[in-house]
C-alpha cells in the first residue's frame, strides 16, 4: 500500500513541472495570436478605407482628392484607426488607362513587442501598415 502512495505522489509532481515547462509556450502562442489577429485587423480596414476612397473618385464626376482622403479617414476613423498618411494618384498621372490609386497609412501598435524581442523577432513598438486600392475611372 506505500508503494502505491508514493506512485500517485511522485506523478502529480510529474504533472506540474510538465504543466510549468509548458505555460510559457501556451502565453506566447495566445499572446502573439492575438497581436497578429488586431493587426490583421487594422490592415482589413486600411483596404476597406482606401477601397471606399479610390470607389468614390471613380464613380463622383467632380470628385477630387480631398473629399477622397476625408472618406477615407471617415471610413477608419469609424473602426479607431487613425490614418497617419494617405496618396492618391489622379488620373491625369496615368491619361491612357485612367487608374485610379489610393493608399492609405496607419501606425499599428504592438501590445507584447518585448515578447517578440524576447522570442527573437526584430519589431519595433510601432509598424505602418497600409491598404492599397485599384479602380478605373468610369465614363
Amino acid at each position: 500500500m506505500s508503494i502505491r502512495r508514493r506512485a500517485g505522489l511522485s506523478e502529480r509532481g510529474e504533472t506540474l513541472i510538465e504543466f510549468a515547462l509548458v505555460l510559457p509556450i501556451l502565453l506566447v502562442v495566445t499572446l502573439a495570436a492575438v497581436d497578429f489577429g488586431r493587426a490583421f485587423f487594422v490592415k482589413n480596414i486600411l483596404a476597406q478605407s482606401a477601397r471606399e476612397a479610390v470607389r468614390y473618385l471613380v464613380v463622383n464626376a467632380a470628385a477630387d482628392s480631398v473629399n477622397a482622403k476625408a472618406r477615407a479617414i471617415q471610413i477608419a476613423s469609424v473602426a479607431g484607426v487613425v490614418v497617419t498618411a494617405d496618396d492618391i494618384s489622379t488620373p491625369e498621372a496615368d491619361p491612357v488607362s485612367k487608374l485610379q490609386e489610393v493608399s492609405v497609412t496607419a501606425d499599428f501598435n504592438w501590445l507584447f513587442p518585448s515578447l517578440y524581442r524576447w522570442v527573437g523577432a526584430t519589431l519595433n513598438d510601432t509598424t505602418p501598415l497600409t491598404g492599397t486600392a485599384y479602380m478605373r475611372k468610369e465614363g
